[in-house]
């Protein structure tokens, strides 16, 4: 096992204004950062944005207790930030300030779709699905991982937008690594960071262009808003990664589509295709989950300049 030295690891709660509702005073938008820095870290950091009712720490571990996304790209040298977006993880859900929130998922919603998909065959190629961990826990500790989100995706594209700012001034230059419904708020914080986010990894994002969606339509290409940042998001390196065996292909697909006409680099991973078979939706918490973080950390160092800062002295 490869090891590293840390320099600092810590976490802040980004903030907002207050919001006065009424006869109080809450908090505004806010969200909680965690940082991992090793010692003499590459100059370009990376930046964890989870999706749905999920939060960071589906980075940090896996449901089967091994070491998640945060280690594999420690070991090569990043800063690593951890986002729990505004609601999510160690960031309360408040209805006065985020507004309302779905219910959390329960069992029969989740397990046919991130745990069991060969079980219930809901979809073409589901039957392929291999790769969930074989801790008889991992699935409960991946349910209650889960929580409440926001009833629309416009709403939670602008939630992340609110600390934004703040976000990418702690990462400093950064590359985007998102997850699922985590897609459209990381194409946001590319759209305000421009130059600052040195690419963008996309890992099984939800939406495509005018896709029709239960929360909302994609109005404004892969996201249902237009953005308040005022940079082309994708005029930098952009990797989109989909599984064998999810229901996110053919979303992936066009989503695919979309970006290869417009990003200078571009590159679909479909997983399969680089021999690593048998993955569902939850990619960093499967059992192959760290050749999935290598195969990203190579495609990087082969399109995105993120060499060691020591290299550089």
């Amino acid at each position: 096992m490869r090891t590293f030295e840390m320099a600092d690891f810590g976490g802040v709660f980004l903030t907002s204004p207050p919001v006065d509702a009424g006869d109080a005073v809450w908090p505004g938008i806010n969200a909680y950062v965690q940082w991992f820095i090793p010692v003499n870290p590459r100059p370009v950091s990376i930046l964890f944005v989870h999706g749905g009712g999920g939060q960071g720490a589906d980075f940090v571990r896996t449901p089967d207790g091994r070491r998640g996304w945060v280690h594999r790209f420690l070991q090569a040298g990043y800063a690593t930030y951890v986002l729990d977006r505004p609601g999510h993880g160690r960031s309360a859900w408040n209805e006065n300030v985020l507004g309302p929130a779905t219910p959390a998922a329960e069992y029969g919603t989740l397990y046919p779709r991130f745990v069991e998909p060969g079980k219930h065959d809901l979809w073409q190629g589901a039957s392929k699905h291999s790769r969930w961990p074989s801790d008889p826990l991992a699935g409960d500790r991946f349910m209650a991982s889960q929580g409440p989100m926001a009833t629309s995706l416009g709403a939670s594209q602008r939630h992340v937008e609110a600390i934004a700012e703040q976000l990418l001034d702690l990462t400093g230059p950064t590359v985007v690594v998102s997850h699922s419904m985590g897609g459209p708020c990381g194409w946001a914080l590319s759209a305000v960071g421009g130059l600052r986010v040195a690419a963008v990894l996309a890992a099984e994002p939800l939406g495509y262009s005018g896709m029709v969606h239960p929360l909302g339509i994609f109005n404004n290409g892969l996201a249902p808003e237009a953005y308040q940042g005022f940079h082309d998001p994708f005029a930098k390196p952009v990797a989109i990664v989909t599984g064998e065996a999810t229901w996110m292909r053919d979303a992936n697909r066009r989503a695919a589509e979309y970006v290869r006409a417009r990003a200078p680099v571009f590159e679909h991973i479909v997983l399969e295709e680089h021999g690593i078979t048998g993955n569902g939706h939850m990619l960093m918490a499967e059992s192959n989950s760290d050749e999935i973080a290598d195969l990203m950390i190579r495609w990087l160092d082969a399109n995105v300049s993120c060499g060691l800062a020591q290299a550089r002295a």
